[in-house]
């Protein structure tokens, strides 16, 4: 008997808290957060964002009827948006919680040292904006073509840091060095005496003179010496 008592009760809660729901929401609640997705998308245009959760402001629609008309008053960046809207000619306020996504990348494979990274080499993953490392690549065109610094294991989020800022060229390749001094300019051959960035200082030995200099990197077989 106890437990008849005790279905009995529980099914009473349900009830009444189902009644309780639909006579506070008895409009759609899909239709509003769409209606508020496609007014966000003209500030967000083409990125990715999701809305999480919408809450009334005040008080909420109690009557079974289209949101339309809606009005975003502030954009509260990084996640919350404050907005009205109209439900049979009566103003509602209302907050959403929503998260932008922005994509990054990830190595499909152990990349070593010296790599050029290709496309094959790497997988786009979406993360909120509030998740994503300070330095990491975003653009996926700046990424192709760039050089690993050092190894990095498969599924690594790839970062400034994991990546030469230029084009390495290593110890013991042969330069040409322009050493200037005012206007006059003598061209002469050297060897690195390690591995330089292009853009960079680097350090070579002459050739003929076996004296060792230091000038910048200008083209990956080409420093520049002022003297």
């Amino acid at each position: 008997m106890k437990g008849k008592f005790c279905n009995f009760l529980c099914l009473f809660v349900l009830i009444l808290t189902v009644s309780i729901a639909t006579s506070v929401f008895g409009f759609d609640m899909n239709a509003l957060g769409n209606l508020l997705r496609e007014e966000m998308k003209k500030t967000f245009g083409n990125k990715d964002f999701v809305i999480r959760d919408i809450k009334f402001i005040g008080f909420a629609p109690k009557e079974d009827c289209i949101p339309e008309r809606i009005q975003i008053r502030e954009l509260k960046r990084p996640s919350s948006v404050e907005f009205t809207f109209y439900c049979k000619n009566r103003q509602y306020r209302a907050i959403g919680n929503y998260e932008v996504f922005l994509s990054l990348y990830i190595s499909q494979r152990p990349l070593k040292k010296g790599d050029m990274i290709k496309a094959e080499d790497i997988a786009e993953i979406k993360l909120p904006v509030q998740r994503i490392p300070v330095t990491a690549v975003t653009d996926k065109e700046e990424l192709i073509g760039r050089i690993i610094k050092r190894t990095i294991a498969q599924g690594i989020i790839i970062k400034e840091e994991h990546l030469y800022s230029g084009i390495p060229v290593k110890k013991g390749s042969k330069v040409n060095v322009l050493i200037t001094a005012g206007k006059v300019t003598v061209m002469t051959e050297g060897v690195l005496k390690s591995d330089a960035i292009v853009g960079e200082m680097a350090k070579v030995q002459c050739i003929q003179t076996g004296k060792e200099i230091v000038g910048r990197l200008i083209e990956k077989d080409k420093v520049r010496v002022s003297i």
